[in-house]
């Protein structure tokens, strides 16, 4: 694959109009030029499970749950509308990975990966050879799309690393290289209980692992009132303090190497259960109420006293993890482990608290849960930026393969972001897919689907006979809570982007037909 050279770029910012500065064309223009024209740069990829953008105060929240991500971005560029492909970490995460919608790549269930097609465009073959490739995850469910990807990975850290159990989860040591394998393993052994139906063996054996470890870790590790942060399915427990500490010694040594590298790291934390240190546990005891909005049909109808009590324990948990992050920060900015290093900071998906409902992963599709955050700090880069074009974590890819200086190949459906490229229109359409209980090899008859374009976001429910509603329309800038639906006033608007949605639909499930 060609690489971009300085000369290149120089010759695509003179394709504009011979007024415009190439900081104004590109506002980091300044510092992705530097970095290809001396060397590559290091790119590092902070994952937070389940984080979600409504939650944080570096995005208006009332809770101050993110001092320093908002102290890193007063010399970042912050995006502020920024989106997941889908609602929970498979899809979620493989939208980043391959810079494709989920009903492109078809990971569409928790347990699974990624079409045989859609794999070659994995963003560790992308970079290819000239970067050192890393790759650690806490969740099982990312591992799983790390094992499919493993030939194009030259380091991968157990997910058990860290873990207050050790290397001792026997998915750990299965073939990594077939995924027959490790389809049958997840769906049919260790199984996600509540959303795959177990085998009698699979329930035998995630039984007598819930005894031997979770429950021990949950009453037992000091310094967290509520028990350990715990991976529940995998019964694999960690200390937040423990993970943050060896992830940053990995990324001091992995900076001691000549070669370039990229490290995607993906940290479970603040994903359910939450579970923060003691001394979070003390915030936000406050009168703070979110507006009270009606239950969903679609929701689980949880009591609001309920939602309230998980919302403040997640926002706590936020304060945890947004503190171990400035920790981290702060110790490797001192050894000067992120010299010539490009920081990503962003989420696989979100988090919701409202409408009788908390959690991710379910037929729900409102901001908390798909409106993630994406920060981003270019090497020596002195200033913040602020984005609110809407963008998807599609975008990711081509952005990172851009900034290393390798070829974006065609038929992504990320665009290169705004402050890299000046070619996104605001109005571009930004899409989101909830399809996980229809086959990754048929046609998606059920799921929920969205389309955001400019200031409006479409909500179809396609397939669920017993919810009366097909469609939402929202107007994000003028009702940020969706509490006014406008499909029967905008009638223009919403049969436009109906319209788009379903073509869209309709020409993906093309393709599966039989």
């Amino acid at each position: 694959m060609s690489r971009l050279s300085r000369r290149e770029f120089l010759k695509l910012a003179t394709a504009f109009s011979a007024g415009t500065l190439l900081t104004d064309i590109f506002p980091l223009g300044q510092y992705f030029a530097s970095a290809i024209a001396d060397r590559r740069p290091n790119i590092i990829l902070f994952v937070f499970d389940a984080l979600s953008a409504r939650n944080m105060s570096l995005y208006g929240y009332p809770r101050v749950t993110t001092p320093n991500l908002e102290r890193f971005a007063q010399r970042a560029t912050v995006y502020h509308a920024h989106y997941s492909g889908g609602n929970f970490t498979t899809s979620g995460t493989a939208s980043m990975l391959t810079g494709l919608y989920p009903w492109n790549h078809r990971a569409l269930h928790f347990s699974g990966l990624v079409s045989e097609s859609a794999a070659s465009y994995n963003l560790f073959r992308l970079l290819g050879p000239d970067y050192y490739r890393y790759a650690f995850t806490q969740n099982l469910l990312a591992d799983g799309l790390l094992r499919q990807f493993l030939a194009d990975v030259d380091e991968r850290l157990p997910a058990t690393a860290f873990s207050l159990g050790g290397d001792d989860i026997p998915f750990d040591t299965w073939p990594p290289d077939s995924r027959l394998t490790l389809q049958v393993f997840q769906d049919h052994l260790f199984v996600l209980s509540t959303h795959v139906p177990a085998s009698w063996l699979g329930g035998y054996l995630n039984s007598i692992n819930s005894l031997r470890k979770t429950r021990f870790y949950r009453k037992s590790v000091a310094g967290y009132p509520y028990g350990a942060p715990v991976f529940v399915n995998y019964n694999l427990a960690f200390d937040n303090q423990k993970v943050y500490a060896g992830v940053t010694e990995e990324i001091s040594r992995l900076a001691k190497s000549k070669q370039p590298y990229f490290a995607y790291i993906h940290l479970f934390s603040p994903h359910d259960p939450y579970n923060p240190q003691a001394k979070y546990t003390r915030l936000f005891n406050d009168d703070y109420c979110p507006p009270v909005k009606p239950v969903h049909p679609l929701g689980d109808s949880r009591p609001e006293d309920d939602v309230l009590k998980k919302r403040l324990r997640y926002d706590q948990l936020v304060a945890n993890v947004d503190a171990e992050f400035g920790r981290l920060f702060d110790t490797l900015e001192a050894n000067g482990a992120l010299d010539n290093t490009y920081i990503f900071v962003t989420s696989d998906h979100g988090e919701m608290f409202e409408r009788g409902y908390h959690g991710h992963g379910d037929d729900l599709m409102y901001e908390g849960v798909i409106h993630i955050p994406l920060l981003i700090l270019s090497p020596d880069q002195t200033r913040r930026y602020d984005v609110h074009t809407p963008t998807s974590n599609t975008d990711l890819l081509p952005t990172l393969l851009l900034l290393a200086g390798r070829e974006i190949p065609p038929g992504l459906d990320g665009c290169v972001l705004p402050g890299f490229s000046g070619l996104q229109p605001e109005t571009r359409p930004i899409f989101s897919i909830q399809a996980m209980t229809g086959s990754a090899f048929l046609p998606l008859t059920k799921g929920t689907f969205v389309l955001r374009r400019g200031d409006y976001k479409l909500i179809a429910y396609k397939g669920f006979p017993a919810y009366e509603k097909e469609f939402e329309l929202y107007n994000l800038s003028a009702d940020p809570e969706e509490m006014d639906d406008l499909y029967a006033v905008e009638t223009s608007i919403a049969g436009q982007m109906r319209d788009e949605l379903l073509s869209m639909l309709e020409d993906v499930n093309r393709l599966y037909r039989k």
